[in-house]
């Protein structure tokens, strides 16, 4: 395209569309794919350290507009999904990778 074209409108109305996170249990190579970079920040500082309530605010935040999101609903997502946990011993959200196993039966 040149400079003193318009802009294609069919290309712009793709950036519009909001994304989805995909469906299942988080894996390493999962979240490494995601965007927009704001979410793979937001969950990837979870898998550290955790998240103090505000820093989740403020990461949910940044990250939830590219999603078509409020901060609210995106964080009730990962939460729904099992990506998002509070962990009461460390005081901190906390990103969960995997599914919840049942335990294993007792060996006899």
């Amino acid at each position: 395209m040149r400079s003193s074209e318009p802009p294609d409108a069919a290309g712009d109305s793709a950036a519009a569309v909001p994304l989805a996170l995909p469906d299942g249990p988080l894996s390493m190579g999962r979240l490494v794919a995601l965007e927009p970079a704001a979410l793979r920040q937001l969950l990837t500082m979870g898998l550290r350290a955790g998240l103090a309530e505000p820093d989740l605010d403020a990461c949910c935040a940044a990250a939830a507009p590219s999603l078509g999101q409020a901060p609210e609903q995106l964080r009730a997502r990962l939460q729904e999904r099992g990506w998002l946990r509070w962990d009461p011993a460390r005081q901190r959200w906390r990103t969960r990778l995997g599914t919840d196993r049942p335990p294993a039966p007792p060996q006899v």
